[in-house]
């Protein structure tokens, strides 16, 4: 117990092996846990000790479970398997703007690609003496909005993919966002800013829309009306046609 706490798995299993064959079976399979378990530690695969313990069987259950998860960043996929050998892949270009007209503060849109046919669909194969693959987005995806679908062993995960090169800075205290280049950090102007309200009786409804100033700068909360004060949250779309978009949601200024 005291190795597995500094974690040693090894001196541990060291020490219980000595006891492998306690004639006391409650102390047998102690002994026989604890050299599992350190096997584990060690990458090896989950095994039983005791078939009453029912942690000991759902872990061995759960390692012979086919599952994945991925994500996607840097223009790459990052998938995590166990017990699969291949899976589909399917891409589905985005209209960001309409997807965000549509459902300002669900940033998880896939549902609405339920029905819709993939632009590109690719089978990849996943070896078999491995736990994590990472292949490149096509050439074609790399720089667009794009949702990514994996489906494998009756399997459906998704995953948005909004390539963008902004730097964002929401001051939520002055009802202001700031934009600029991620690398140059110059302002960039002409960015199109289009934001949604919650209002406090829980109705979603268009707020306004403009474009950046020439300090990268807009104002997102100021109305000729008093709208401002039913409002509980923001949700604002800054899409620039050279670097990208990107979705940001925020609290109204306090009064």
């Amino acid at each position: 117990y005291i190795a597995f706490c500094r974690e040693k798995p090894a001196e541990a299993r060291a020490i219980a092996k000595k006891y492998e064959d306690h004639p006391v079976d409650r102390w047998r399979t102690v002994f026989q846990d604890v050299i599992a378990q350190a096997d584990e530690i060690e990458g090896k695969s989950a095994r039983v000790t005791d078939k009453d313990d029912r942690g000991q069987v759902q872990t061995r259950l759960a390692e012979t479970e086919p599952s994945f998860e991925f994500k996607v960043e840097d223009r790459k996929i990052a998938i995590n398997y166990q017990n699969l050998e291949s899976c589909q892949v399917n891409y589905y270009l985005m209209d960001i703007e309409l997807l965000f007209s549509r459902n300002p503060f669900v940033q998880e849109v896939s549902g609405q690609f339920a029905i819709i046919h993939p632009n590109r669909t690719d089978t990849v194969k996943l070896p078999k003496k491995a736990t994590q693959l990472v292949v490149d987005l096509p050439g074609e995806y790399r720089d667009r909005n794009v949702m990514v679908e994996i489906v494998s062993a009756g399997a459906r995960k998704t995953q948005a993919y909004y390539p963008h090169s902004l730097g964002i800075q929401i001051m939520e205290n002055y009802g202001q966002v700031r934009v600029t280049h991620d690398k140059t950090r110059k302002p960039l102007a002409k960015v199109y800013v289009k934001v949604f309200a919650r209002m406090k009786s829980g109705q979603v409804q268009f707020y306004k829309d403009g474009y950046t100033d020439l300090r990268g700068r807009f104002d997102y909360t100021s109305l000729n009306t008093n709208e401002l004060e039913g409002v509980e949250k923001f949700s604002i779309l800054i899409m620039s046609e050279d670097a990208g978009a990107v979705v940001r949601e925020a609290a109204p200024p306090k009064m």
